[in-house]
C-alpha cells in the first residue's frame, strides 16, 4: 500500500512539472470545456449579466467561438464604447435572452448587429438581452436602467417558448426582489488540477466525450423510434434534427404531458410581463412585443405559446409581430435545418436574416 502511494505522489509530481514546464506551451492544452468565462457575471439586482467593457473570444458549443465586446453597460456591442445616459439619436432597447444576445456569432451577425448598423442613422441600438434572462428579469433591468436615468424612446421585447421555463428557476424573497446566487465559472479545487495536471485535464476530457456519445446514443434510439426508421439507419441528421425539435425548453407547446409541469411559468411570465410594460407606459417608451418560434413551433402546432401570447397582447393593446410566418412552408423540416445552428434552437446566420428582415418591414422606425 505505501508503494501505491509513493507511486502515485511521483507520477503526479511528474506530471505537474511536465504540464507547467512543457504540456502548457502546446495548443492541445487549451479546451474549450475549460474556459473560464468570468465575464458572465451574478447581479444583485437582476439575477446575471455580462461584465462591462470587454473584449474576449467565448467558445460556444463544440464548434463556435463568438467575438464578445461588451460597452459600458455589459451590453454586446461593436467597441467598448461609453453609453451615456440620454442620446441625440432616437434610441431603441432590444430586451431578451440567448437568441437576441446572439448565440454563436459575433455581434455583426446577430439580430442587435443587423439592427445596429441598418439604423444607425437616426437611432441608437442598445442590446441589453442575455442569455438564459426570462421576464422578471427583464423587468428587473429595465426598472434599473430607467432608475439610474438611462434614456429611451422605443423597446422591443422578445420572447420565445423557454422564457417560460426559465422563469420557473428564478427565485424571489419577500420582499419580492430576485434571489441570486454567485455565479462560481471554476471551482477553486478543480481549477489547482485543471491548470496544472495533463493527466487531469485528459480523464475530464474523456469522460465529457463518454457523456456526450451516451446521449447521442440515447437520442438515436428516440429518434429511430420517431422517424420509424432502424436504430442503424438513423442518420446524425434525424438525431440532430429530433433534438431541436423535442427538446422539453419548447416541446412543452405542443406536449400536454410536459405543458402541465410548465403552466406555472406562463403566469409568472405574465405577471412581470405586465410591470415590465406598465414601466414602459410610464416612461413614454414606445413597446412592440416580438414572438419567435423554435423549431419545435415550426414543426409542430403550437397549442400554448403563441395563442397565449397574442391574446395577452391583445388585450393589454399592445403592438406585437409574430415571427411564426416567416418560418413556415411545407419542407418544415429544410426550414427548421437552413435556419438554425445544426443541433440547437438558435438561429444561423441566415435565420436571422429573416428575423431581421421581417423587424424591419413590420416594425415603423
Amino acid at each position: 500500500m505505501k508503494k501505491i502511494f509513493i507511486s502515485l505522489i511521483i507520477i503526479f509530481l511528474i506530471d505537474f512539472v511536465s504540464s507547467n514546464l512543457y504540456f502548457k506551451k502546446k495548443d492541445f492544452w487549451n479546451y474549450d470545456g475549460f474556459v473560464d468565462h468570468y465575464w458572465r457575471i451574478s447581479s444583485k439586482i437582476y439575477h446575471h449579466d455580462l461584465l462591462p467593457n470587454i473584449n474576449v473570444i467565448e467558445p460556444w458549443g463544440r464548434t463556435f467561438k463568438k467575438k464578445l465586446i461588451t460597452n459600458s453597460l455589459g451590453f454586446r456591442d461593436f467597441t467598448n464604447r461609453i453609453i451615456s445616459k440620454k442620446s441625440n439619436k432616437k434610441r431603441v432597447l432590444l430586451i431578451g435572452d440567448s437568441a437576441i444576445e446572439g448565440a454563436g456569432y459575433d455581434f455583426e451577425f446577430t439580430i442587435g448587429g443587423l439592427l445596429q448598423n441598418y439604423l444607425s442613422e437616426k437611432y441608437e441600438v442598445l442590446n441589453s438581452a442575455v442569455g438564459s434572462y426570462s421576464p422578471s428579469i427583464y423587468y428587473a433591468k429595465v426598472n434599473y436602467l430607467i432608475q439610474k436615468g438611462y434614456k429611451f424612446d422605443q423597446a422591443i421585447v422578445f420572447l420565445d417558448p423557454s422564457d417560460v421555463i426559465d422563469e420557473l428557476f428564478i427565485d424571489h424573497d419577500e420582499n419580492k426582489n430576485i434571489i441570486v446566487s454567485p455565479i462560481n465559472n471554476k471551482d477553486k479545487f478543480v481549477s489547482l488540477f485543471l491548470d496544472n495536471s495533463l493527466i487531469f485535464r485528459n480523464l475530464i476530457i474523456f469522460t465529457d466525450n463518454v457523456e456526450n456519445l451516451k446521449n447521442f446514443f440515447k437520442l438515436k434510439y428516440k429518434a429511430s423510434k420517431k422517424f420509424k426508421k432502424s436504430f442503424f439507419k438513423t442518420t446524425p441528421e434525424d438525431v440532430m434534427f429530433y433534438r431541436m425539435t423535442h427538446v422539453d425548453r419548447s416541446a412543452w407547446t405542443f406536449d400536454n404531458t410536459l405543458f402541465k409541469n410548465y403552466k406555472d411559468g406562463l403566469a409568472e411570465s405574465e405577471k412581470y410581463l405586465n410591470k415590465l410594460i406598465n414601466i414602459l407606459k410610464e416612461n413614454n417608451i414606445e413597446i412592440t412585443f416580438v414572438l419567435y418560434p423554435h423549431p419545435s413551433q415550426i414543426v409542430y402546432e403550437d397549442l400554448y405559446h403563441q395563442p397565449y401570447w397574442i391574446n395577452w397582447a391583445e388585450t393589454k393593446n399592445i403592438d406585437y409581430i409574430t415571427l411564426y410566418p416567416d418560418f413556415s412552408g411545407e419542407n418544415k423540416r429544410k426550414i427548421v435545418l437552413d435556419t438554425f445552428i445544426f443541433g440547437d434552437l438558435h438561429w444561423n446566420k441566415k435565420g436571422t436574416q429573416i428575423v431581421f428582415n421581417s423587424i424591419i418591414n413590420k416594425i415603423d422606425f
